[in-house]
This record gives structure tokens, sequence and C-alpha cells, in this order.
């Protein structure tokens, strides 16, 4: 299936300390970033690669996916969020369907992005996530209010896989209203639409905070040596 890879990568990282952006912090002599275009790029042959971000980082992130082998990319102009960001690359995808991948979330796997796309193709929507293990409480004012049915949430990864065109509306849909959605699943969500879930794996990280490092530290000696 002809299949659009997005990587919204114009974040500042708020919660990742230091000067440098995280999808540009560099482990083991490579970036976050250049992981994860790495790890894509063998889990599928993308018709193209489209990466969202601010300008000043356009030279930076050409030399990342030179780097990782990717040839067929383009780079787009992000937003002040991030979907801003998605949906003006959104508007420069050729193909039918699309998948969006954090761009700091380096340790898929090829069986995820297979499962995601196959689930994607079928039902227009699909995201992977991880079943909750811990028990689970809803908190209110720092005071535990009860214990809910762990069973009935999951948290959400990337990549998730959608049909452009409604992906597109969604996300108009839900800047009209003014809502900032934290993942493109939302934006379908608000816009009625049924996404269809795949398991995740507990590797499928997310790197937000500087703690993190030490984890990533030991999934790059497993993923990528």
């Amino acid at each position: 299936m002809s299949l659009t890879a997005v990587i919204p990568a114009a974040g500042i990282g708020k919660r990742f300390s230091g000067d440098v952006k995280k999808q540009f912090f560099t482990i083991f002599d490579n970036t976050v970033l250049y992981y994860t275009l790495v790890a894509l790029n063998r889990a599928y042959p993308f018709e193209e690669f489209i990466l969202g971000a601010s300008p000043s980082d356009f030279e930076y992130i050409t030399n990342q996916l030179k780097l990782a082998g990717i040839e067929n990319y383009r780079i787009i102009e992000g937003g002040a969020e991030r979907y801003e960001t998605v949906y003006n690359c959104l508007k420069a995808v050729k193909t039918d369907t699309v998948l969006i991948h954090d761009a700091v979330r380096p340790f898929i796997t090829e069986s995820i992005v297979t499962s995601v796309v196959e689930a994607g193709q079928k039902y227009g929507a699909a995201i992977c996530g991880l079943k909750v293990r811990d028990t689970l409480k809803r908190v209110d004012g720092g005071v535990v209010a009860e214990t809910v049915n762990r069973d009935d949430f999951v948290l959400s990864h990337t990549p998730q896989v959608f049909n452009t065109s409604i992906l597109k509306k969604a996300v108009e849909n839900a800047g009209e209203f003014d809502i900032v959605v934290t993942d493109e699943a939302q934006a379908m969500e608000l816009f009625r639409q049924k996404v269809a879930l795949v398991d995740s794996t507990p590797d499928n990280v997310k790197l937000t905070f500087t703690e993190d490092i030490g984890l990533a530290e030991s999934l790059i000696r497993k993923y990528f040596s």
C-alpha cells in the first residue's frame, strides 16, 4: 500500500531540560531523530517522508535524513502547536493513507508498524497502544478520588495510521473549536470517527524527560547495535 510517513518535529521540548530540542539530543553520536528515521525506514517502504519543522532547523534535519539513508523526503514549516504542524504536513501528502509518528519515539518495530498499517487500511483510522499494567487511580486536587478499571484504558502511542482526507477534515474540525489535540486520534474521535487499536510494546517509549536518557541508551543498544 502506498503510504506517506509524517513526522512532526517542530516541538521545542518544554519538559526536556537543556538548550537542545529533544529530537536533536545526541545519544551515542547520533540524534534521537536519526534513530526514529532509521527505525521507520527499516519498518516500511514509505513512498515519502514529510517532516514538519521550524525553518531554522531545515538544514539540520536534511542532514539527519541523509545520514539515515532517506532520499524521498520533504520538509514543511511547522506551527506553534503539534496539530498545526501535522495539518501543514497533511496538505502536502499525496497518498490516500498517512502514518503519523512522534519524532522522539525511536524504538518501534516492523511488526508494530505493519499491524497499525493493516488496521488503518481496514478501518480508516488506527493507533497502537499499551495496556495499563498498574492499578489506576483518578485523583482530584492531589487526593485519590477513586480506583478505576484499568481494563478500560490504554496508553496511546504512535505510529498512528489514517485515511488522509478524513484526518485532514478532523484536524480542521478540532481547530475550528479551538481544541488543542494531543494526538491525531483525538481529532478523529472529536470528528466522530472510530479508531481501531492494536498492541504496542513497553519499549515504544516517547523520550520526554532527561531521566529517559538512561533507558534510551539501553534501548539503542538493543535496537541499533
